[in-house]
């Protein structure tokens, strides 16, 4: 296993904590079709977080978690494939898709967590990101991923001194 493996796990586990922490049922995404693969990685969801609303109606999102190194490089190579982007590839095949990417070395003022804003994209716009705690429909606290922004820098600071 590689560090970049690690990193990916260690994210994976972050952010299930940062929705059982909110109180959200967490279960692995049992997925009925093959795997969507490209390279020697794995972008199909990683698990199904629901939660029963306040005003009626549950809340379900599928989330699929990777790590980067830098989530800027990540989202331009993405933006250059266009059509062929995993993004579109993913989402095709599961339209409530979430990517949420994590880094421990964030653009100044942005969060350690951040998720491709499907939401708000147009056709033929650039993708691009929000920090977590901006998706609404996942209704997280600040203070739930700043305390999980802080174990990712602990973390990999161990791994990489």
């Amino acid at each position: 296993m590689d560090l970049l493996e690690v990193k990916s796990r260690i994210a994976e586990a972050l952010v299930e904590s940062i929705f059982r922490r909110a109180r959200y049922d967490v279960v692995p995404h049992q997925a009925s079709a093959s795997p969507l693969r490209f390279g020697r990685e794995d972008f199909s969801p990683d698990f199904r977080v629901s939660q029963a609303s306040p005003e009626g109606g549950d809340r379900d999102f599928l989330v699929e978690v990777k790590y980067r190194p830098s989530i800027e490089q990540f989202i331009s190579v993405e933006n250059q494939r266009g059509e062929r982007s995993i993004f579109l590839m993913a989402r095709r095949q599961w339209p409530s898709l979430y990517f949420v990417l994590m880094t421990e070395r964030p653009e100044p003022g942005r969060s350690c967590f951040q998720t491709v804003a499907f939401e708000t994209l147009r056709s033929g716009e650039p993708f691009r990101t929000v920090d977590l705690t901006e998706v609404k429909e996942f209704g997280l606290f600040p203070h739930n991923v700043e305390d999980h922004e802080e174990l990712v820098r602990r973390i990999l600071a161990l791994l990489t001194s």
